[in-house]
This record gives structure tokens, C-alpha cells and sequence, in this order.
């Protein structure tokens, strides 16, 4: 599958403390960038035995431009006609925007939604605020009818994402319950924010905050009410031998797209140095072939530690290059946390075989 990410507009009526776009431009992706970024798409998927292609719709926030999305969602079809690629969709919201004609269009393009939500109202209100310095969670909860509608009408799980920053990291566990047993999501996708200078102390208090939300993860489980958590995910992949020293494709097999439309391997880290091209200059072969390539690292540290086979820290360029200018050093955040995920699945090996095996029980509880 080839994936592209579209970041249709630069702007947003939230300012959240911790948005990867930093202060936004206020600039829309014009209709003919997004033509020929997806006749990119089109061109590059003829490779993927698959014949599948994922169009993940961004922002800011990305319903404030409905209307374009629309025309390039007709755009994305007539390609389409005579091609005949198994098309997804997906979008992130912050959900504020939600109505009806939103949700039935919505349902009827089967679109996968992402909605960012931190937590409850006093943990989401410290970092997800208006641009009027008010907090936006009950925003949120008057649209949430909205997204119920959707899970029913579908039978599809919208996926929340929760942000672990500065100011809440010691709300983790509450957040994540909070998010389960309160608003009954069924799938958490934790991102820890990598864009701060974690201490190590800090990074225990996250740590133990896991442990936590493990204990609630089993007991839902038991119960009957399981939910999905990614990083129980990235546990299990913790200890899997890459394929790839690059294992994630990043600018491969997957490309995102400014509302410029420069083209980057991933938002982590847009610097001009950093670009993969642009819809006007085609993809730049040098870098492309760099990441093709691209498969040891310049770092004894590294190189002798145990579970280089299976870390993915050491191959993250982007993050390396954004925390400490050098692809030969991984960020120490993403480093910890993979000797911890590693540690932790060998730690819980049994009772994490019996939640993937289904045959836990109540006595493990």
C-alpha cells in the first residue's frame, strides 16, 4: 500500500499548546497541488502488489476546508474509474466542526475518523484551547453525538489520540481511563511528545503511569469491554528483527504533503534541507535513494546494544535529525522508551500472550 497524507490548511480554530505546525500560516492547499499529489499517489502505487492506496486528510484542521476535500475526494474517484486501486480514507479532527451533513458525507465516502481528545475536561482544557484561551473539551462533548452516530451507522471504532506533554503526564493513567470508561472509546492511540526534554525522572513517572493503565487494560479485557491501545502495539513490535534497517518507509512508501506542496518523509521534522521535492520539482532521486539506503548508523553505542536487531529509535532520521542534528544519534526519548517497551513485553510475556491468544481470565486479574 502506498499511503500519502494530505495537509490540506494551515490553520485551525484551536491553538493547542503542542501542535507539531507550530504557529500556523493560515494557508490552504490549492485544488491543483492536491491534483497532482494525488496523481503522484496513483503513479507511485503501481509498484504495491496490493493495488491499495490510503489518502489520510490533515491539518490544522482539516474540516475547516470541507469543500476542497470534497472536490479532491471526486478528483481521487474519476483517477479511479479506470485504475480500479482499493482506495482508503481517513481524517483527524478535533471534532469541533462535526454536523450532520459532515458525518453523512462522512459515512457515505467510508472514511476512518481520528478525533484528539487528551483526556477529561481538566486534563484536555490545559493544552487543547480556542483561540480565544478557552478550553475546548465541552466543544468537543455537544459534537460527541456526532461521533456515536457515526460508530452505529458504520459499525466502525473512531480512533482517539491522546497527547502525553509536560503539563499532563501525571493525569496519564486518569486520562486513558477517563477515555475508556467514560466516553467508552474503544481505541486509544497514546503519542508521547517527543518535541520535549524529557528527564528521566519524568520518563519513570510515564513509565509507572503504564504500568497503570496495564492493569486497566487486563481487567477491561476480562470484563468483556476490551479496548484497543497502540501501545500494547508497540510492545509487541518492540521485540520483532527489523526487515529493514529503515523500517518504516517513511518517504517511500508513504509521502506527506505541505499545503505548499513540498513533500516531506513525515511531519516530524519539515526543514527546507529536509525535503523529498515538491509537486512542481517531482521527488528528488538523491534523497529518495538516501533512505533506500540508508542502513546502519555511525554509533557504537548503538551498535552493541542488545536489542539493536530490534530498535526502531536508531533508524527514526527525522526525529534523530530534529532532537540532535545527527542521524548517527537517536533521540533519547525514543530510545528509553524502546528499552522499556522491550523490557516490559519480556516482563508481561505471559499475560500479554493470553490478551493476543483471548484466553485470559479473571484469575490473572
Amino acid at each position: 500500500m502506498y499511503s500519502m497524507t494530505l495537509e490540506v490548511n494551515q490553520k485551525c480554530n484551536l491553538k493547542c499548546n503542542y501542535c507539531y505546525l507550530g504557529e500556523k500560516a493560515g494557508t490552504v492547499m490549492s485544488f491543483e497541488t492536491a491534483r497532482k499529489s494525488v496523481d503522484l499517489a496513483f503513479e507511485k502505487a503501481v509498484i504495491h502488489r496490493d493495488k491499495k492506496i490510503w489518502f489520510d486528510f490533515i491539518g490544522g484542521e482539516a474540516l475547516l476546508d470541507f469543500s476542497l476535500i470534497n472536490n479532491i475526494l471526486y478528483y481521487i474517484s474519476d483517477k479511479n474509474k479506470d485504475q480500479q486501486y482499493s482506495i482508503k480514507l481517513s481524517m483527524t479532527s478535533n471534532a469541533t466542526t462535526l454536523n450532520q451533513s459532515i458525518i453523512d458525507w462522512l459515512i457515505l465516502n467510508n472514511f476512518d475518523l481520528k478525533v484528539s481528545i487528551d483526556g477529561s475536561k481538566e486534563v484536555h482544557d490545559l493544552n487543547r484551547i480556542t483561540t480565544n484561551n478557552r478550553g475546548s473539551f465541552s466543544m468537543i462533548l455537544e459534537k460527541w453525538k456526532y461521533i456515536r452516530e457515526y460508530e452505529k451507522r458504520t459499525g466502525k471504532l473512531i480512533q482517539v489520540t491522546n497527547v502525553v506533554t509536560r503539563n499532563n503526564y501525571i493525569y496519564f493513567f486518569e486520562s486513558v481511563k477517563f477515555l475508556v470508561e467514560e466516553l467508552e472509546i474503544k481505541i486509544v492511540d497514546t503519542a508521547i511528545d517527543l518535541f520535549i526534554d524529557w528527564t528521566e525522572e519524568e520518563l519513570s513517572v510515564i513509565c509507572n503511569e503504564i504500568y497503570k493503565i496495564f492493569a486497566l487494560y487486563e481487567r477491561c479485557f476480562t470484563e468483556k469491554r476490551a479496548f484497543g491501545w497502540s501501545f500494547i502495539n508497540e510492545v509487541m513490535q518492540s521485540v520483532e528483527k527489523k526487515r529493514k534497517f529503515y523500517n518504516c518507509g517513511a518517504g517511500i512508501i508513504s509521502l506527506y504533503v505541505r499545503t505548499d506542496g513540498t513533500f516531506y518523509s513525515c511531519p516530524t521534522h519539515m526543514v527546507e534541507q529536509e525535503s523529498l521535492g515538491s509537486v512542481e520539482r517531482g521527488l528528488n532521486p538523491q534523497k529518495i535513494k538516501f533512505l533506500k539506503d540508508f542502513n546502519s548508523i555511525d554509533n557504537e553505542n548503538c551498535r552493541t546494544c542488545e536489542i539493536y536487531e530490534e530498535c526502531e529509535a536508531k533508524s527514526c532520521v527525522m526525529q534523530s535529525l530534529d532532537t540532535n542534528g545527527d542521524i548517527n544519534n537517536p533521540d533519547p526519548t525514543l530510545c528509553f522508551l524502546q528499552k522499556f517497551k522491550t523490557s516490559f513485553y519480556y516482563e508481561n510475556f505471559s499475560r500479554l500472550k493470553k490478551i493476543v491468544e483471548g484466553s485470559y481470565t479473571d484469575e490473572h486479574c
